[in-house]
């Protein structure tokens, strides 16, 4: 069953948005249980809780959760695609192949794109790809390798989701900020994290937040686990923002972020459809941190020092570690690989 978040509504079929303009939510109603998670070595393991039957998949999940340092980094940037957006795509494009769709339109700074691109391929669906100018070239190579239609749009990554929304009035607008079945997906991260702590949970959670999909699917997954009576406590849920774009942050504060732009592209995300509701998860569970664009890039190359070869948009964990030293059992979530951003990690390893 798919519900409006804001006024409840009942929605059908492949729905992504409420009439009343709000986003939708699947509403897993089955108490989550060890003994039900099935024997396979990914995501899909917890296909009762996902909304969906699997028709669309590489087999993804499970991604280590390695110890440096004191502190536990789950690597999902070692997904098919080479980011954790593989978590939402296979979960979402499953629900729509079920459901007969062949044509779909999608709007993303670059991991969404090349991960919707992979799936439809997958899927044997046709996909376009609007994707802001100034997107990592790596990225777009990936887009085009699966043999997707690129849309390249000037100006902010707002501007492409305009361009996205006017294609999807001929085709299906296969959103990652706004389809149920993409959050239902992400929230598999929570999942892993509880099972790979033996069904316990850490003290805190930092990962990254753009449109704040992950921030929020990871409360749902350990909400989930809680009200089944899984886990003791939800952990407090520790999400990182760029000083340029800062919309959950400026929600919470009276703040308006610095003139610029991040190295940290894909969190460059304007008017998060979810706003409200990650706010007020924000406001119980957890915090908003920014970092600025100094700190990324010592986050950065400590990373690489540490072995784990990062896009800059995750290393923004990396600095927030860094600047807070959370006290507890800490995990900090690594979403998408460096080999994506190859060039723009040169030129910040070798200014010119």
């Amino acid at each position: 069953m798919i519900a409006c978040s804001n006024c409840g509504k009942i929605c059908e079929g492949t729905a992504w948005q409420c009439e009343c303009g709000s986003p939708l939510e699947v509403q897993c109603e089955e108490p989550f249980r060890v003994e039900k998670v099935k024997p396979v070595s990914s995501l899909w393991r917890y296909q009762l809780y996902l909304g969906t039957e699997c028709k669309v998949s590489f087999h993804e999940g499970m991604t280590p959760l390695v110890c440096i340092d004191n502190c536990y980094y789950k690597l999902d940037f070692l997904f098919p695609t080479g980011s954790f957006k593989d978590r939402g795509t296979t979960v979402m494009m499953s629900a729509l192949s079920k459901r007969g769709v062949t044509d779909i339109v999608e709007d993303s700074s670059g991991n969404a794109g090349a991960s919707v691109a992979a799936y439809a391929a997958r899927a044997g669906i046709t996909a376009e790809i609007c994707v802001p100018d100034y997107a990592s070239r790596g990225k777009l190579s990936q887009i085009e390798a699966f043999g997707a239609e690129i849309c390249r749009v000037p100006g902010t990554r707002e501007d492409t989701r305009k361009a996205a929304l006017k294609r999807a009035k001929k085709v299906f607008y296969a959103s990652h900020q706004w389809n149920p079945y993409f959050l239902e997906g992400m929230k598999t991260v929570a999942y892993e994290i509880a099972e790979q702590f033996d069904w316990d949970v850490p003290t805190t959670v930092i990962l990254p937040v753009g449109s704040g999909s992950l921030y929020y699917a990871v409360y749902k997954g350990f909400r989930h686990l809680y009200e089944s009576g899984i886990i003791d406590c939800i952990p407090r849920l520790l999400g990182v923002q760029t000083e340029f774009c800062t919309p959950i942050y400026s929600e919470l504060h009276d703040y308006t972020p610095k003139p610029g732009k991040s190295i940290a592209e894909g969190l460059l995300v304007e008017h998060p459809p979810r706003l409200k509701e990650i706010a007020a998860v924000v406001r119980t569970h957890g915090d908003i941190v920014l970092v600025s664009e100094e700190e990324i890039v010592a986050g950065l190359k400590k990373a690489f020092r540490m072995g784990l070869f990062i896009e800059p948009t995750s290393a923004v964990v990396m600095a927030a570690v860094e600047k807070l030293s959370p006290e507890g059992k800490t995990v900090a979530i690594l979403t998408g690989n460096g080999l994506k951003a190859s060039q723009e990690i040169g030129e910040l390893l070798h200014p010119i």
